[in-house]
């Protein structure tokens, strides 16, 4: 009898379960977009629990600037609809975006209908992500340079 067949099956189903939420290791990045463009964002330190491992992982980043240096910088227009999307959601009311310009200069931003939008006035912008979820948070950066 050919084992192939139930090989593939078996590595399928193997698969299959890794890709489902609660075997997940880790949590939800999110989608970040502009004009349909990706925004690539860097993770930071975070605490997961699933159903077979919990772990904490501590990053070297000391703030959301760093963590941001490890992309470059996203052109963006003044006004410009950012959208940021998890395909897990957080838990309601513990989603916090901040805007750093330096650390002297960070205000709380509101995300409405799932985006956020670039300042009117040009520079570098970083964005720091904080969320909650059952398993565990998560917080993610990125940087926009406003033209």
């Amino acid at each position: 009898m050919n084992k192939f067949p139930k090989l593939i099956i078996f590595a399928v189903l193997i698969l299959a379960i890794l890709i489902i939420e609660p075997f997940r290791m880790e949590p939800p990045t999110p989608e970040v977009t502009v004009n349909g463009k990706e925004i690539p964002t860097t993770q930071g330190s975070y605490c997961w629990h699933g159903i077979i491992i919990s772990q904490c992982v501590d990053f070297i980043h000391t703030t959301p600037l760093d963590m941001a240096k490890e992309h470059n910088s996203t052109l963006v227009s003044p006004q410009e609809k950012i959208g940021i999307d998890f395909r897990k959601e957080p838990l309601s009311g513990t989603l916090v975006i901040e805007q750093w310009i330096d650390e002297n200069n960070i205000k709380e931003i509101e995300l409405i209908n799932e985006s956020i939008s670039t300042p009117q006035e040009k520079g570098i912008y970083v964005y720091h992500i904080k969320a909650l979820w059952k398993e565990g948070d998560g917080n993610y950066a990125f940087s926009v340079v406003v033209d």
